[in-house]
């Protein structure tokens, strides 16, 4: 893999037009314009799209724009790797087409001096054992095929809906914050103690920074309309940066 390593993810880019999702893109040419001359590598942490579902044959184009900058990156000599996300784990042949690797599962990474663990983050906190297996479910080849079935059009709106009403799931009270820091600090842990060096995902929408002796845990906050969030490793430390 490249140096350096540009971690970002939580763009959410919706499959509707929106001024919203205007701006998001508008934020991924200027982070390109950043990098472009860096020849690294960037690692896309999940939920890039809000929504995505490839069919075996008529695929609207729904993300053309996103796609062709994507393109861009590699054309610059950029390594593009994907993790899945909560909302984007049916990614199929032809995102993966654009990408240098796609990943379903956490990743290790052995750069530099270190290894990095990298997850999307979602699935960790004890208490989402029904996530856990909504999330097995979801991702089975029998539950993608019956998908498939829905009309496209329907099955936009029912996505819509599911991400809508998600939303408020991202709004956490302070109690409830530490309680989450404390479970993503003890995940953590257990990948320092496993020879991981930094543990970095997104997910929660918000940014965090935890450091313990010279292991690092890092939650990545998204990329919204307003800002783009992201991490940079060089080989030897990392650091968050946003434009």
């Amino acid at each position: 893999m490249q140096l350096p390593i540009y971690f970002f993810g939580d763009n959410h880019f919706s499959p509707t037009p929106s001024l919203s999702n205007e701006q998001k893109i508008r934020k991924l040419e200027q982070f390109i314009d950043v990098i472009e001359n860096s020849r690294g590598s960037i690692f896309i942490m999940g939920d890039f799209f809000d929504y995505y579902f490839e069919y075996k044959k008529n695929n609207p184009n729904y993300f053309e724009k996103v796609f062709s900058l994507i393109k861009k990156i590699k054309t610059k000599g950029i390594e593009v790797y994907f993790i899945a996300g909560n909302h984007d784990f049916w990614i199929g042949k032809e995102f993966k087409s654009v990408t240098t690797k796609s990943f379903l599962n956490d990743q290790i990474l052995s750069v530099g001096d270190k290894k990095i663990y990298v997850t999307h983050g979602d699935g960790i906190l004890s208490w989402d054992k029904g996530y856990r297996i909504l999330k097995f479910i979801l991702r089975s080849n029998i539950f993608r095929f019956l998908y498939s079935l829905l009309p496209k059009s329907f099955a936009i709106k029912v996505a819509k809906r599911i991400s809508y009403e998600r939303q408020g799931s991202h709004k956490i009270n302070h109690k409830k914050l530490e309680r989450i820091h404390a479970e993503l600090i003890r995940f953590s842990r257990l990948k320092w103690n496993q020879g991981c060096d930094i543990v970095i995902m997104g997910h929660y929408h918000h940014s965090y920074n935890f450091n313990e002796g010279k292991k690092q845990l890092i939650i990545l906050d998204d990329c919204c309309d307003q800002q783009f969030n992201y991490a940079k490793y060089d080989g030897d430390s990392i650091s968050v940066e946003s434009l």
